[in-house]
């Protein structure tokens, strides 16, 4: 008798295990593809942050790269170089602002203006969206310092007057 109930049992829990295999690992995978989405996107944000910070670094001593007339063309090389290859197009996605001491937006900053360098609505799209929406997710920085002085050959021309186009 014990041993019919053990067969009815057994019959009864048939196939059990590979349902539950299958549940836990959708639920595995869905937290693998989280983990690896929040990484990455930390870790393109931490990148595009110090790229930033490297333009900036760069813009405050209003040297100009070899072959370019205008400080932010250059700037905006030194952000593409520093981003890890997440920049494609430095001109359309690498913005940089100068700030009058005293005032707003210049296009002639000196010494003492404020420099600011931004990387805005820069898209990364999930691994695996499956908690949530598939749309690519907008990831900001920025950051800025004073300038210094310019150097004894005067102060380069900051701002290019026709601005690349983007696409």
């Amino acid at each position: 008798m014990t041993h019919e109930i053990s067969n009815a049992r057994s019959r009864g829990q048939r196939g059990s295990e590979t349902i539950e295999a299958g549940l836990i690992t959708l639920i595995m995978f869905a937290l693998i593809f989280l983990l690896l989405d929040i990484s990455l996107s930390l870790f393109i944000k931490v990148t595009l942050q110090e790229a930033v910070r490297d333009g900036v670094r760069y813009g405050v001593t209003e040297q100009l790269l070899a072959g370019d007339t205008y400080l932010s063309d250059s700037i905006a090389k030194v952000v593409k170089g520093s981003s890890g290859g997440f920049i494609s197009n430095a001109g359309c996605q690498v913005t940089v602002k100068y700030y009058d001491p005293y005032g707003g937006v210049t296009t002639t900053p000196g010494g003492g203006s404020v420099i600011q360098v931004a990387v805005q609505g820069y898209q990364y799209s999930p691994l695996g969206a499956i908690f949530k929406s598939g749309a690519p997710v907008a990831i900001n920085v920025q950051a800025s310092d004073i300038m210094e002085p310019c150097p004894g050959g005067g102060c380069p021309t900051a701002v290019n007057p026709t601005p690349p186009t983007c696409p």
